[in-house]
């Protein structure tokens, strides 16, 4: 893959910067394998934006990964435009830009975050079989929301059948998460927000839910319940080889 630059896209904050850390981390441990000819990360919100990926990388062939939590209008619509793609294969100046789906519809997701919502009730000694997984979408406030990835992650993981039960909740459309207490049966709670990065939502709107501060993960008594906080699929370890597979499946789709 000497030929190809990678490009992750990442959302970013002009409020929360430290947001992009996850997206940084990741092309910094991408570029450290040394497998392409460069790796940078570009944001929504922060620099560098999306309309610098043609001045930061000169590879003749260009795979643009956005790394985002499920699909909706910025992966659909608004990334594209912004760097001038126009499908999932483009050939534009004498390269060719590959555009992959977003990382968290990765089929491999549902089961790296179960592992992971397993891994934080044991060490808060919650019994797995008997405790609840609830999942905390973005969503969407436009009409008809952007619920589509989180339901499937939300159904994948409950045909596990691991945790007790597996509920899901957004942000930004219905079900709202100030509803999350009264669609809980159990008394323990594993909270694992569906988002990409511990900017924004993660540190100032998801805690108090569950009467937490900011950096707080419990657990916690709140609303008759014990919860415990996961972090978000950002500080998923395995994602760097989730997103080295869907560059793999670009290329081969790509004719590359």
């Amino acid at each position: 893959m000497k030929n190809t630059a990678l490009v992750l896209v990442g959302h970013g904050s002009t409020r929360h910067p430290d947001g992009a850390a996850p997206v940084l981390a990741l092309a910094e441990d991408i570029r450290r394998r040394d497998l392409f000819a460069e790796v940078v990360a570009v944001f929504m919100k922060q620099d560098p934006p999306l309309a610098a990926v043609d001045r930061l990388v000169s590879a003749p062939t260009v795979v643009v990964v956005p790394v985002f939590a499920g699909k909706g209008y910025y992966t659909d619509t608004l990334i594209p435009r912004e760097i001038g793609l126009t499908g999932q294969v483009t050939e534009r100046d004498g390269r060719r830009f590959l555009y992959t789906a977003p990382a968290g519809t990765h089929p491999r997701i549902p089961g790296l975050l179960a592992c992971r919502a397993e891994g934080v009730a044991n060490a808060a000694g919650m019994a797995v079989a008997d405790s609840a997984l609830l999942l905390i979408a973005h969503g969407s406030a436009r009409p008809g929301g952007a619920g589509d990835t989180p339901r499937a992650i939300a159904a994948a993981i409950a045909a596990m059948n691991r945790f007790a039960e597996v509920a899901l909740v957004f942000l930004e459309q219905e079900p709202h998460a100030a509803s999350w207490a009264g669609r809980m049966t159990r008394r323990d709670v594993v909270a694992l927000p569906l988002l990409v990065a511990q900017g924004m939502h993660a540190s100032r709107d998801i805690p108090p839910l569950f009467g937490l501060g900011s950096g707080e993960t419990g657990p916690k008594a709140a609303n008759g319940h014990r919860v415990v906080l996961a972090t978000g699929i950002g500080a998923e370890p395995d994602l760097v080889e989730v997103i080295l597979e869907m560059v793999a499946t670009a290329r081969a789709a790509g004719g590359v």
